[in-house]
Protein backbone atom coordinates (compact mmCIF):
# COMPACT_ATOMS: atom_id res chain seq x y z
CA UNK A 1 0.00 0.00 0.00
CA UNK A 2 1.43 3.37 -1.04
CA UNK A 3 1.44 5.69 1.96
CA UNK A 4 1.76 8.92 -0.05
CA UNK A 5 -1.84 9.81 -1.01
CA UNK A 6 -0.75 11.97 -3.95
CA UNK A 7 1.28 9.18 -5.55
CA UNK A 8 -1.51 6.71 -4.85
CA UNK A 9 -3.95 8.90 -6.79
CA UNK A 10 -1.52 9.18 -9.70
CA UNK A 11 -1.15 5.41 -9.74
CA UNK A 12 -4.94 5.13 -9.89
CA UNK A 13 -4.91 7.01 -13.18
CA UNK A 14 -2.24 4.68 -14.59
CA UNK A 15 -4.29 1.71 -13.36
CA UNK A 16 -7.32 3.11 -15.20
CA UNK A 17 -5.28 3.15 -18.42
CA UNK A 18 -4.32 -0.45 -17.68
CA UNK A 19 -8.02 -1.32 -17.38
CA UNK A 20 -8.62 0.24 -20.81
CA UNK A 21 -5.75 -1.79 -22.25
CA UNK A 22 -7.51 -4.93 -21.00
CA UNK A 23 -10.61 -3.80 -22.89
CA UNK A 24 -8.68 -3.56 -26.16
CA UNK A 25 -7.56 0.09 -26.17
CA UNK A 26 -3.90 -0.89 -26.23
CA UNK A 27 -2.74 2.02 -28.40
CA UNK A 28 -3.66 4.35 -25.53
CA UNK A 29 -0.33 5.73 -24.33
CA UNK A 30 0.80 8.10 -21.59
CA UNK A 31 3.13 11.08 -21.76
CA UNK A 32 4.26 11.95 -18.23
CA UNK A 33 6.43 15.06 -17.74
CA UNK A 34 6.98 16.95 -14.51
CA UNK A 35 5.81 20.53 -14.24
CA UNK A 36 8.64 23.06 -14.82
CA UNK A 37 8.57 23.77 -11.08
CA UNK A 38 9.09 20.05 -10.34
CA UNK A 39 6.20 20.26 -7.88
CA UNK A 40 3.59 18.23 -9.76
CA UNK A 41 3.47 15.19 -12.02
CA UNK A 42 1.56 15.49 -15.26
CA UNK A 43 0.00 12.81 -17.43
CA UNK A 44 -1.49 13.15 -20.87
CA UNK A 45 -3.38 10.33 -22.56
CA UNK A 46 -2.80 10.16 -26.30
CA UNK A 47 -2.39 7.71 -29.17
CA UNK A 48 0.65 5.44 -29.16
CA UNK A 49 2.32 7.10 -32.15
CA UNK A 50 2.14 10.61 -30.69
CA UNK A 51 4.92 9.98 -28.16
CA UNK A 52 8.30 9.34 -29.78
CA UNK A 53 12.02 9.46 -29.05
CA UNK A 54 13.60 12.40 -30.89
CA UNK A 55 17.21 11.38 -30.30
CA UNK A 56 17.56 13.24 -26.99
CA UNK A 57 14.27 12.95 -25.12
CA UNK A 58 10.70 11.71 -25.31
CA UNK A 59 8.56 14.17 -27.26
CA UNK A 60 4.86 14.78 -27.66
CA UNK A 61 3.89 15.02 -31.34
CA UNK A 62 1.07 17.00 -32.98
CA UNK A 63 -2.41 15.54 -32.57
CA UNK A 64 -4.97 14.43 -35.12
CA UNK A 65 -8.32 15.55 -33.73
CA UNK A 66 -8.65 13.45 -30.55
CA UNK A 67 -9.71 15.21 -27.37
CA UNK A 68 -7.07 16.75 -25.13
CA UNK A 69 -6.76 14.51 -22.07
CA UNK A 70 -4.34 16.26 -19.68
CA UNK A 71 -4.05 15.62 -15.96
CA UNK A 72 -1.94 17.32 -13.30
CA UNK A 73 -1.33 16.08 -9.77
CA UNK A 74 -1.43 19.67 -8.51
CA UNK A 75 -3.52 20.34 -5.39
CA UNK A 76 -4.94 17.00 -4.19
CA UNK A 77 -4.21 15.05 -7.38
CA UNK A 78 -7.66 13.49 -7.68
CA UNK A 79 -9.42 16.00 -9.90
CA UNK A 80 -8.61 13.89 -12.93
CA UNK A 81 -8.59 15.99 -16.13
CA UNK A 82 -10.24 18.77 -14.13
CA UNK A 83 -13.28 16.65 -13.23
CA UNK A 84 -14.81 17.04 -9.81
CA UNK A 85 -16.94 13.88 -9.90
CA UNK A 86 -14.13 11.30 -10.04
CA UNK A 87 -12.29 12.02 -6.79
CA UNK A 88 -13.32 8.79 -5.09
CA UNK A 89 -13.51 6.57 -8.21
CA UNK A 90 -11.82 3.21 -8.39
CA UNK A 91 -9.50 2.57 -11.34
CA UNK A 92 -12.30 0.77 -13.19
CA UNK A 93 -14.79 3.56 -12.56
CA UNK A 94 -12.27 6.13 -13.74
CA UNK A 95 -11.61 4.05 -16.85
CA UNK A 96 -15.30 4.13 -17.71
CA UNK A 97 -15.41 7.92 -17.38
CA UNK A 98 -12.35 8.24 -19.64
CA UNK A 99 -14.01 5.99 -22.20
CA UNK A 100 -17.24 7.99 -22.18
CA UNK A 101 -15.70 11.47 -22.13
CA UNK A 102 -12.94 11.00 -24.70
CA UNK A 103 -14.74 9.07 -27.47
CA UNK A 104 -12.47 10.19 -30.34
CA UNK A 105 -9.37 9.27 -28.35
CA UNK A 106 -10.87 5.88 -27.59
CA UNK A 107 -11.76 5.25 -31.22
CA UNK A 108 -8.25 6.21 -32.28
CA UNK A 109 -6.58 3.88 -29.77
CA UNK A 110 -8.74 0.76 -30.04
CA UNK A 111 -6.05 -1.59 -31.28
CA UNK A 112 -4.07 -4.58 -30.02
CA UNK A 113 -0.54 -3.57 -29.03
CA UNK A 114 0.88 -6.36 -26.94
CA UNK A 115 4.36 -4.89 -26.72
CA UNK A 116 3.25 -1.54 -25.32
CA UNK A 117 0.53 -2.95 -23.04
CA UNK A 118 3.06 -5.49 -21.72
CA UNK A 119 5.55 -2.73 -20.95
CA UNK A 120 2.77 -0.71 -19.34
CA UNK A 121 1.96 -3.60 -16.97
CA UNK A 122 5.63 -3.70 -15.93
CA UNK A 123 5.73 0.09 -15.48
CA UNK A 124 2.53 0.04 -13.42
CA UNK A 125 4.16 -2.46 -11.07
CA UNK A 126 7.03 -0.02 -10.54
CA UNK A 127 4.61 2.87 -10.06
CA UNK A 128 2.79 0.86 -7.39
CA UNK A 129 6.07 0.94 -5.47
CA UNK A 130 6.07 4.73 -5.65
CA UNK A 131 8.17 5.19 -8.82
CA UNK A 132 6.05 7.20 -11.27
CA UNK A 133 7.44 7.43 -14.84
CA UNK A 134 8.80 10.82 -15.92
CA UNK A 135 9.25 11.92 -19.54
CA UNK A 136 9.63 15.16 -21.47
CA UNK A 137 11.92 18.13 -21.85
CA UNK A 138 12.11 18.80 -18.10
CA UNK A 139 13.76 15.42 -17.50
CA UNK A 140 16.33 14.52 -20.16
CA UNK A 141 16.87 10.78 -20.16
CA UNK A 142 20.42 9.42 -20.29
CA UNK A 143 19.51 6.69 -22.75
CA UNK A 144 16.50 5.74 -24.84
CA UNK A 145 16.33 2.39 -23.01
CA UNK A 146 15.97 4.01 -19.58
CA UNK A 147 13.20 6.16 -18.17
CA UNK A 148 13.44 8.47 -15.16
CA UNK A 149 10.97 8.20 -12.28
CA UNK A 150 9.81 10.50 -9.50
CA UNK A 151 12.19 8.66 -7.16
CA UNK A 152 15.71 10.15 -7.52
CA UNK A 153 18.19 7.59 -8.77
CA UNK A 154 15.52 5.03 -9.72
CA UNK A 155 15.23 4.27 -13.45
CA UNK A 156 12.94 1.86 -15.25
CA UNK A 157 12.99 0.25 -18.68
CA UNK A 158 11.91 2.66 -21.41
CA UNK A 159 8.68 2.17 -23.37
CA UNK A 160 8.62 0.44 -26.80
CA UNK A 161 7.57 3.55 -28.69
CA UNK A 162 8.63 4.75 -32.13
CA UNK A 163 11.74 6.83 -32.71
CA UNK A 164 11.81 9.93 -34.87
CA UNK A 165 14.15 9.72 -37.85
CA UNK A 166 16.40 12.38 -39.35
CA UNK A 167 17.00 12.12 -43.09
CA UNK A 168 19.49 14.66 -44.42
CA UNK A 169 18.26 17.45 -42.20
CA UNK A 170 14.55 16.59 -42.30
CA UNK A 171 12.61 14.93 -39.48
CA UNK A 172 10.11 12.09 -39.92
CA UNK A 173 8.09 10.05 -37.45
CA UNK A 174 6.05 6.88 -37.83
CA UNK A 175 2.30 6.63 -37.35
CA UNK A 176 0.36 3.50 -36.45
CA UNK A 177 -2.21 1.93 -38.78
CA UNK A 178 -4.95 2.12 -39.87
CA UNK A 179 -3.82 4.72 -42.40
CA UNK A 180 -7.00 4.74 -44.48
CA UNK A 181 -9.76 7.10 -43.44
CA UNK A 182 -13.48 6.45 -43.95
CA UNK A 183 -14.40 7.14 -47.53
CA UNK A 184 -10.85 6.87 -48.88
CA UNK A 185 -10.34 5.28 -52.29
CA UNK A 186 -7.59 2.86 -51.33
CA UNK A 187 -6.02 3.03 -54.78
CA UNK A 188 -5.63 6.81 -54.48
CA UNK A 189 -5.10 7.27 -50.74
CA UNK A 190 -1.30 7.47 -50.68
CA UNK A 191 -1.00 10.24 -53.26
CA UNK A 192 -1.46 12.90 -50.59
CA UNK A 193 1.04 11.14 -48.29
CA UNK A 194 3.70 11.04 -50.98
CA UNK A 195 3.25 14.70 -51.86
CA UNK A 196 3.48 15.65 -48.18
CA UNK A 197 6.80 13.78 -47.78
CA UNK A 198 8.13 15.43 -50.91
CA UNK A 199 7.35 18.90 -49.53
CA UNK A 200 8.38 18.24 -45.93
CA UNK A 201 9.43 21.57 -44.44
CA UNK A 202 7.75 21.19 -41.03
CA UNK A 203 10.33 21.48 -38.23
CA UNK A 204 8.15 19.29 -36.02
CA UNK A 205 8.50 16.44 -38.51
CA UNK A 206 6.50 14.67 -41.17
CA UNK A 207 4.47 11.49 -40.55
CA UNK A 208 5.36 8.20 -42.25
CA UNK A 209 3.04 5.15 -42.20
CA UNK A 210 4.13 2.12 -40.24
CA UNK A 211 3.92 -1.09 -42.28
CA UNK A 212 0.28 -2.16 -41.63
CA UNK A 213 1.01 -5.89 -41.76
CA UNK A 214 -0.58 -6.56 -38.37
CA UNK A 215 -3.95 -5.33 -39.62
CA UNK A 216 -4.01 -8.19 -42.19
CA UNK A 217 -6.47 -5.92 -43.99
CA UNK A 218 -6.47 -6.21 -47.79
CA UNK A 219 -7.41 -2.56 -48.34
CA UNK A 220 -4.83 -1.21 -45.87
CA UNK A 221 -2.07 -3.31 -47.40
CA UNK A 222 -3.25 -2.67 -50.95
CA UNK A 223 -3.15 1.09 -50.37
CA UNK A 224 0.28 0.80 -48.77
CA UNK A 225 1.76 -1.03 -51.77
CA UNK A 226 -0.03 1.22 -54.27
CA UNK A 227 1.78 4.04 -52.51
CA UNK A 228 5.10 2.33 -53.24
CA UNK A 229 4.24 2.03 -56.95
CA UNK A 230 3.25 5.68 -57.07
CA UNK A 231 6.39 6.79 -55.22
CA UNK A 232 8.70 4.82 -57.52
CA UNK A 233 7.22 6.43 -60.63
CA UNK A 234 6.44 9.99 -59.53
CA UNK A 235 9.22 10.68 -56.99
CA UNK A 236 12.05 8.35 -57.98
CA UNK A 237 11.13 8.76 -61.65
CA UNK A 238 11.09 5.19 -62.98
CA UNK A 239 8.70 3.65 -65.50
CA UNK A 240 11.16 0.88 -66.38
CA UNK A 241 11.44 -2.00 -63.90
CA UNK A 242 14.97 -2.93 -64.94
CA UNK A 243 16.25 0.59 -64.39
CA UNK A 244 14.54 0.80 -61.03
CA UNK A 245 15.99 -2.50 -59.78
CA UNK A 246 19.45 -1.61 -61.05
CA UNK A 247 19.36 1.84 -59.43
CA UNK A 248 18.15 0.35 -56.14
CA UNK A 249 21.35 -1.67 -55.89
CA UNK A 250 23.65 1.35 -56.35
CA UNK A 251 23.74 2.64 -52.78
CA UNK A 252 26.32 5.36 -53.40
CA UNK A 253 23.97 7.27 -55.67
CA UNK A 254 20.92 7.28 -53.42
CA UNK A 255 19.22 10.54 -52.54
CA UNK A 256 17.06 11.47 -49.56
CA UNK A 257 14.12 10.34 -51.69
CA UNK A 258 15.57 6.84 -51.74
CA UNK A 259 16.16 7.03 -47.98
CA UNK A 260 12.48 7.79 -47.36
CA UNK A 261 11.46 5.01 -49.75
CA UNK A 262 13.40 2.42 -47.75
CA UNK A 263 12.17 3.82 -44.42
CA UNK A 264 8.55 3.34 -45.46
CA UNK A 265 8.63 0.19 -47.61
CA UNK A 266 11.51 -1.83 -46.20
CA UNK A 267 11.26 -1.20 -42.46
CA UNK A 268 10.83 -4.94 -41.80
CA UNK A 269 12.35 -6.37 -44.97
CA UNK A 270 8.93 -6.36 -46.68
CA UNK A 271 10.21 -4.81 -49.92
CA UNK A 272 11.06 -8.32 -51.09
CA UNK A 273 7.38 -8.89 -51.99
CA UNK A 274 7.20 -5.83 -54.22
CA UNK A 275 10.49 -6.68 -55.93
CA UNK A 276 9.21 -10.20 -56.66
CA UNK A 277 5.99 -8.72 -58.07
CA UNK A 278 7.92 -6.34 -60.33
CA UNK A 279 10.26 -9.11 -61.51
CA UNK A 280 7.26 -11.20 -62.50
CA UNK A 281 5.88 -8.23 -64.46
CA UNK A 282 9.21 -7.71 -66.14
CA UNK A 283 9.42 -11.36 -67.28
CA UNK A 284 5.80 -11.36 -68.48
CA UNK A 285 6.05 -8.30 -70.76
CA UNK A 286 8.23 -9.21 -73.79
CA UNK A 287 7.02 -6.21 -75.80
CA UNK A 288 8.29 -3.71 -73.25
CA UNK A 289 11.30 -5.69 -72.09
CA UNK A 290 13.12 -7.41 -74.95
CA UNK A 291 15.43 -9.60 -72.91
CA UNK A 292 18.43 -11.48 -74.20
CA UNK A 293 18.51 -15.12 -73.02
CA UNK A 294 21.31 -14.40 -70.56
CA UNK A 295 19.47 -11.39 -69.13
CA UNK A 296 16.21 -13.33 -68.82
CA UNK A 297 18.09 -16.10 -67.03
CA UNK A 298 19.56 -13.53 -64.62
CA UNK A 299 16.17 -12.07 -63.70
CA UNK A 300 14.60 -15.53 -63.39
CA UNK A 301 17.34 -16.54 -60.98
CA UNK A 302 16.69 -13.36 -58.98
CA UNK A 303 13.01 -14.25 -58.76
CA UNK A 304 13.70 -17.83 -57.68
CA UNK A 305 16.07 -16.52 -55.02
CA UNK A 306 13.37 -14.22 -53.64
CA UNK A 307 10.84 -17.05 -53.65
CA UNK A 308 13.22 -19.23 -51.64
CA UNK A 309 13.36 -16.51 -48.98
CA UNK A 310 9.55 -16.42 -48.65
CA UNK A 311 8.77 -20.13 -48.63
CA UNK A 312 6.46 -20.06 -45.60
CA UNK A 313 3.10 -21.60 -46.48
CA UNK A 314 1.07 -18.79 -44.93
CA UNK A 315 2.93 -16.18 -46.99
CA UNK A 316 2.55 -18.18 -50.21
CA UNK A 317 -1.17 -18.40 -49.48
CA UNK A 318 -1.35 -14.61 -49.56
CA UNK A 319 -1.60 -14.11 -45.81
CA UNK A 320 -1.12 -11.38 -44.91
CA UNK A 321 -2.00 -9.86 -48.29
CA UNK A 322 1.14 -8.97 -50.26
CA UNK A 323 1.93 -7.94 -53.85
CA UNK A 324 3.36 -11.28 -55.03
CA UNK A 325 1.49 -14.28 -53.66
CA UNK A 326 -2.15 -15.00 -54.32
CA UNK A 327 -2.42 -14.47 -58.09
CA UNK A 328 -0.83 -12.53 -60.93
CA UNK A 329 -1.62 -9.19 -59.30
CA UNK A 330 -3.46 -10.08 -56.08
CA UNK A 331 -3.72 -6.48 -54.82
CA UNK A 332 -4.63 -5.03 -58.25
CA UNK A 333 -1.68 -2.68 -58.10
CA UNK A 334 -1.20 0.04 -60.68
CA UNK A 335 -4.57 1.78 -60.71
CA UNK A 336 -2.96 4.64 -58.80
CA UNK A 337 -0.96 5.38 -61.99
CA UNK A 338 -4.08 5.80 -64.12
CA UNK A 339 -3.83 8.97 -66.18
CA UNK A 340 -0.10 9.51 -65.63
CA UNK A 341 1.15 7.86 -68.81
CA UNK A 342 0.32 4.86 -70.96
CA UNK A 343 3.79 3.45 -70.39
CA UNK A 344 4.07 3.19 -66.61
CA UNK A 345 5.85 1.03 -64.10
CA UNK A 346 3.19 -1.68 -63.95
CA UNK A 347 1.70 -1.67 -67.45
CA UNK A 348 3.46 -2.01 -70.78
Amino acid sequence: MIKDALIRRCVRLLAAVHELHKQGYQDLAVFCPMAPSDTSWRCRLLPFDQVQWNGEMWSELPGDGAESARHSSGKLGNEYFGWTDARSDTARELAEKIKLRFPRLMARTRCLNYEYSGWFTYMLGEAEHGHLPVMGAEYREEYREKLATTTPGVWIKGPPLFSMVRVRGKTYYFTSPPHLKPGDDWHEAYKSHVMMWQNNEDERGCPLPQYPVDTADTFELGAYWEGAIYYIQTILGFTDIRRFLSAMEVGSERSDQWDVFFLVWNSEGQLIYLIAFLLRRLLAEPHKYALEPSERDYWEQRLRSLESQTHHHWVQSGRPPNPYYGGGNPLHLGLILTGLSKDNLVNA
